[in-house]
C-alpha cells in the first residue's frame, strides 16, 4: 500500500509530521482479508507511528489525504474515508477500493487458512527447480538524483502473487530550466520461477527471462532484495532476510 511521492508532497508530509496532528479516526489497528492479493495489517498510532504488516511506518492526513512514510524514506499518498466503522481506502499503487475493518480479524483469517494449505500459495505455474513461494510479494527500485538546475525521480514496483500472476508499475519524472516531463507504465502477467531465473509472459504476448540472485540490502542486512540481470529491487513488506 505505497507509492512514489512527488518531492513537493513529500516536503509537505515532513512539514505536516511536525506541526500538525494524525486524525484520530484511523487511530487503532485495521485488517483486510487481500489487498493486492495479501492480508494486510496496519496500525495507525496516536502519536503518527505505526505498522504495515510489521513494518514501521510513519502516517499523517490532510482533509481527505493519506499519507504514510516506510521505514526507508518513500511515502505513498491516497484517499480514505471512514464510515460505520470501516476504513475505505483508494489511490495509490493500490487496484480498486481496499476496505479495512478495526482489529486484526480479517488477515488473521487468511493467513491461517494458507498455513493449513500451503500448496496453494505457491505459483501455480512453477518449474521443478523451485517453487518461488520465497520470491511472493512486492519488490521496488527508487532512484532520486538532484541539481540545481533539477533533478529527477524513478520508481519502478513488481508484485509476485501467490497464484503465479504479476504486476507491474512504472512512475518517472524529470525537472530542469526548460520545464518538467513525467512518464508512466504498467504491465501484468503470468511469472515462472527454475531456481535461477525468473520468466515473465505479459498479457501482451511478450516474454521476458531474467537471471535472478537474491541479495540483502547493503545498507540494511534486514531488507532482502531480488536482482534480475543486475538491477536490484527491495522488498516492499517486511521479510526476513535471505
Amino acid at each position: 500500500m505505497r507509492n512514489a511521492l512527488h518531492p513537493l508532497l513529500l516536503a509537505l508530509f515532513i512539514a505536516l509530521a511536525t506541526a500538525a496532528h494524525a486524525n484520530p479516526a484511523l487511530h487503532g489497528t485495521w485488517s483486510a482479508p487481500s489487498v493486492n492479493g495479501q492480508p494486510l495489517v496496519v496500525t495507525f498510532d496516536a502519536s503518527g507511528g505505526g505498522k504495515l504488516n510489521g513494518a514501521p511506518i510513519k502516517w499523517q492526513t490532510l482533509g481527505g489525504l493519506l499519507l504514510i512514510q516506510a521505514q526507508n524514506g518513500q511515502v505513498g499518498t491516497y484517499s480514505f474515508e471512514v464510515t460505520d466503522r470501516k476504513l475505505s481506502v483508494s489511490g495509490g499503487d493500490l487496484q480498486g477500493v481496499a476496505v479495512l475493518t478495526p482489529g486484526s480479524a480479517a488477515a488473521d483469517a487468511v493467513r491461517a487458512k494458507q498455513k493449513k494449505e500451503p500448496a496453494k500459495n505457491a505459483p501455480a505455474t512453477a518449474a521443478a527447480g523451485g517453487t518461488g513461494r520465497e520470491l511472493v510479494g512486492k519488490w521496488c527500485n527508487l532512484a532520486q538524483f538532484t541539481a540545481n538546475a533539477g533533478g529527477s525521480s524513478r520508481m519502478e514496483c513488481f508484485e509476485l502473487r501467490g497464484d503465479g500472476s504479476y504486476s507491474y508499475a512504472y512512475e518517472g519524472s524529470m525537472s530542469g530550466s526548460s520545464g518538467s516531463t513525467a512518464s508512466q507504465s504498467s504491465d501484468a502477467g503470468r511469472w515462472t520461477y527454475t531456481g535461477s531465473q525468473l520468466t515473465a509472459q505479459s498479457r501482451s504476448g511478450k516474454v521476458a527471462t531474467y537471471t535472478l540472485e537474491k541479495r540483502n540490502h547493503p545498507k540494511n542486512n534486514r531488507d532482502p532484495m531480488i536482482c534480475l540481470d543486475g538491477t536490484c529491487y527491495v522488498t516492499f513488506y517486511n521479510k526476513p532476510a535471505w
